[in-house]
């Protein structure tokens, strides 16, 4: 797939809903939503407990080079993801976002995507800033 096709592809599955989460949308993730990381975002496993893959793909975005480090600040975004209400167009089972976004404090980009080993587990992973969501959703942060 050549690159202007993957960005049409990015952009055709990763569309930002137009309205922020509700509260009671917000309280429901806050309640059922769970964390699991996923060793192809990581080079190091750190405190994440993962094993890292045995054939990494370097198409993946690493949450080391973001400086993120430890498993409790990725809980923190997306704690910090579900409180700014950016999410998808796109629903899981169970109402669900496919995607959140979240901006860290350093203007970098994260998101957050649903699946994992059950219902409500979710694992993020920075955005490039030359993937094309990346101005939309600083864009759609900023404007919350």
């Amino acid at each position: 797939m050549g690159k202007r096709a993957l960005e049409v592809k990015r952009a055709t599955y990763r569309r930002i809903r137009s309205a922020l989460l509700t509260d009671a949308e917000r309280m429901f993730l806050h309640n059922n939503v769970v964390y699991e990381g996923s060793p192809y975002h990581k080079r190091s496993p750190g405190d994440f407990g993962l094993i890292p893959p045995a054939s990494p793909r370097p198409d993946k975005t690493l949450c080391d080079e973001a400086g993120i480090e430890y498993r409790s600040t990725a809980i923190e975004l997306l704690a910090r993801a579900i409180d700014g209400g950016l999410v998808s167009d796109g629903t899981e089972p169970n109402s669900f976002p496919k995607q959140l976004w979240v901006v860290d404090d350093q203007g970098r980009v994260f998101e957050a995507m649903y699946g994992g080993s059950r219902a409500g587990c979710y694992h993020g992973y920075p955005i490039r800033r030359t993937d094309p969501l990346f101005k939309q959703v600083s864009a759609a942060w900023k404007g919350r």
